[in-house]
């Protein structure tokens, strides 16, 4: 897919500019399904799933244009659509993310060192089960949704069609993170990363306005949405591990210290997102959308005269 598949461009009129990139998104993910990319099962539902993660955001960026209605049916559309091909995709994170763990610690300790069997009887599961009923189901779907971009009621030309969706997410943002430092739960974490992971999407759609320095601050972003998928991912480890105890010889007894070693890698992961988002969310809400306003437009005006 091109480079600027997930990028709007300002010299170009802005309704035009979402639909091609909403419906970009929905060809790559309903090619990926069809099985005519070069990607295994698993990567092709994986590529699908972030299709559904790179629509809904660009949603909530052209929320105030879409209105409440449009936003709604559209964003449950995705939503449901990307649950509908979760599992084995989960399955292979689960033991992507115990492999890390191994990495940095070593040999698990207590029934930790058990998990991996149980993981891999887990994902064989998955993978015997037939994924083209809810691939099939899917490409249905977004088939019917990429017919309904058309009537998208998406009016206005400049940016004004993106500060009320920018503004939004970033203080969301903002609250997220101070939530998080106050209270570091995996649930205060996971509602902040899905904050994290929208801001990411919409500097890197917005990027063209002033790209170096709004590539640096997509790649920063990146790094910090890098670091709570993490911690959400060794979380989720915990909890599944702790689902299936009576499984791992020994069950919740033994998992007390695999639970301290998933505490302090969530500790250590913590810390560095914490560090990465005190500079990228240094703006007040209205200072950030006002800088990107400011950029675009004066890119827009550039590049047309």
């Amino acid at each position: 897919m091109s480079e600027r598949a997930y990028r709007i461009d300002p010299a170009q009129p802005v309704p035009d500019e979402v639909r091609r990139v909403a419906r970009g998104r929905i060809d790559h993910a309903i090619d990926e399904l069809r099985g005519t990319s070069d990607s295994t099962p698993a990567e092709a539902v994986h590529e699908a799933r972030k299709d559904m993660k790179k629509l809904r955001a660009l949603l909530r960026l052209v929320r105030d244009e879409l209105g409440e209605d449009v936003y709604g049916r559209e964003n449950d559309c995705f939503r449901d659509t990307a649950r509908t091909l979760s599992g084995l995709r989960d399955a292979e994170v689960m033991l992507e993310t115990l492999g890390g763990l191994e990495r940095i610690y070593g040999e698990l300790p207590g029934a930790g060192s058990r998990l991996r069997p149980g993981l891999v009887a887990n994902r064989f599961r998955l993978s015997g089960a037939s994924l083209q009923p809810s691939s099939q189901a899917a490409i249905g779907t977004l088939t019917a949704a990429r017919e309904r971009i058309a009537g998208w009621p998406l009016q206005a030309e400049g940016f004004e069609a993106f500060e009320g969706g920018l503004r939004r997410n970033y203080r969301r943002g903002r609250r997220r993170f101070r939530a998080a430092q106050e209270l570091p739960s995996a649930e205060h974490m996971h509602e902040w990363r899905k904050r994290v992971k929208d801001l990411w999407y919409h500097v890197t759609l917005l990027q063209d306005a002033w790209r170096p320095v709004l590539s640096a601050l997509a790649d920063e972003t990146h790094e910090l949405s890098e670091r709570l998928g993490d911690e959400h991912d060794v979380s989720v480890l915990r909890d599944w591990a702790h689902e299936h105890a009576s499984a791992l010889n020994g069950g919740d007894p033994l998992l007390r210290g695999f639970d301290a070693i998933v505490e302090d890698r969530r500790r250590e992961l913590q810390a560095e997102a914490f560090a990465y988002a005190t500079r990228i969310y240094a703006d007040s809400p209205s200072v950030f959308a006002d800088k990107l306003d400011g950029w675009w437009e004066a890119t827009r005006r550039a590049t047309i005269l």
